[in-house]
């Protein structure tokens, strides 16, 4: 049963990449090229289906088992640096900052909830002002499972005092993810999933991006009394 808004939390926790950062297109060219690198030939949108997901688990998603096991590891090294050389191209979204200002001024508690290695993590927390802006965060070091699994969100959520959270997030993972440890997700379209699935994955709602979160926060997001 989809909850009912709106929704009654005492922390938030946010994915970055698609939901905070316009990145999902770099990391799916940085992806491509990273397999035909090793000489394997996958379709873009095939990759684009996937990005959200663990790295250590997108590959053999993407290309089979056997590619995972012959040059896996090779692949995500790939990626990684074929990311890098296009990162700071990636921009925040329109509200993404002013969200987290908001979210804090409502005395919820905010995470950034990220799976990003380090690295690219701190590009995105420098543009956010996140050492000012949220509570505490995430990275893919924080977790030995990537999504779907839900440790990260154990691990985001252990980091502050809240018990009752959601989750804003742009992708089927994340909403699959929340929904292992019941907790509500308010997905965007802004990472290219579209409407329908994110609700049939069990998103309690679907919003155009997080401006549009912003500009209907308090419809959506009620502070949990303590």
């Amino acid at each position: 049963m989809t909850p009912a808004l709106p929704l009654v939390v005492d922390t938030v926790l946010l994915d970055i990449d698609g939901t905070l950062l316009d990145s999902n297109y770099h990391h799916t060219v940085a992806w491509l090229r990273a397999f035909a690198r090793h000489g394997h030939d996958v379709a873009g949108w095939v990759v684009h289906r996937h990005v959200g997901m663990g790295g250590d688990k997108l590959v053999a998603a993407v290309a089979g088992d056997a590619v995972e096991e012959s040059d896996g590891d090779a692949i995500r090294e790939a990626w990684e640096k074929e990311y890098e050389e296009m990162i700071e191209q990636t921009t925040l979204f329109p509200g993404a900052r002013d969200l987290l200002d908001s979210l804090g001024e409502r005395g919820l508690g905010v995470v950034l909830a990220s799976s990003s290695i380090p690295e690219h993590a701190e590009h995105a927390l420098r543009l956010l002002d996140a050492e000012e802006k949220v509570d505490a965060s995430t990275t893919a070091e924080d977790a030995e499972e990537t999504k779907p699994d839900p440790e990260l969100l154990d691990v985001a959520l252990s980091k502050v005092s809240g018990s009752r959270a959601l989750l804003v997030g742009d992708t089927v993972w994340d909403v699959e993810a929340a929904n292992a440890r019941g907790i509500p997700t308010v997905a965007v379209l802004s990472g290219g999933f579209g409407k329908d699935e994110l609700e049939e994955a069990g998103a309690a709602c679907v919003l155009r991006d997080v401006a549009e979160l912003l500009a209907r926060l308090d419809e959506i997001v009620a502070p949990r009394e303590s």
